[in-house]
């Protein structure tokens, strides 16, 4: 049984940018609360994905130099939880990453949600600063032997 398909047509004039939409969503209360509670898990895990990628490294390798598995590094790439601060600290040191966390006073009006800075990641909320980035040249160790 063939099924014909109607193609689809839209007002391009209705489409937004993705910041406007994002802007849109962050004046949902239920919205900006559950997108706070993430705000270190998104972090991390984006820049620990476009760290592997800047690096060439898979998750196994970085999960090596890191003393991770693969899966643990999986999930902190598909940001499935909020990292400890153990784990925080050990990234830092074994990929020489500068992790800032800044928890402020809640502010009336929504800041803008995530922006990328230079060598790193800076997502904001209304509440909570976090900043990731390469610091300095230290390279990080080799994966040990198997």
């Amino acid at each position: 049984m063939d099924v014909l398909l109607e193609p689809m047509t839209f007002d391009h004039e209705q489409l937004i940018s993705n910041a406007e939409g994002h802007a849109r969503l962050l004046e949902d209360p239920d919205f900006r609360t559950v997108w706070a509670e993430n705000a270190l898990a998104r972090s991390i895990g984006l820049s620990i994905g476009a760290y592997r990628q800047r690096h060439g490294l898979t998750q196994t390798e970085l999960g090596a130099r890191v003393g991770m598995s693969q899966s643990q590094v999986a999930r902190l790439e598909r940001m499935d939880h909020t990292p400890s601060f153990e784990t925080l600290l050990r990234l830092a040191d074994a990929l020489g990453l500068k992790i800032e966390i800044a928890i402020e006073p809640r502010r009336p009006l929504p800041r803008v949600a995530s922006t990328v800075v230079q060598n790193g990641i800076c997502d904001t909320t209304d509440q909570v600063v976090i900043s990731v980035r390469e610091y300095g040249t230290k390279q990080a160790p080799p994966a040990p032997a198997h």
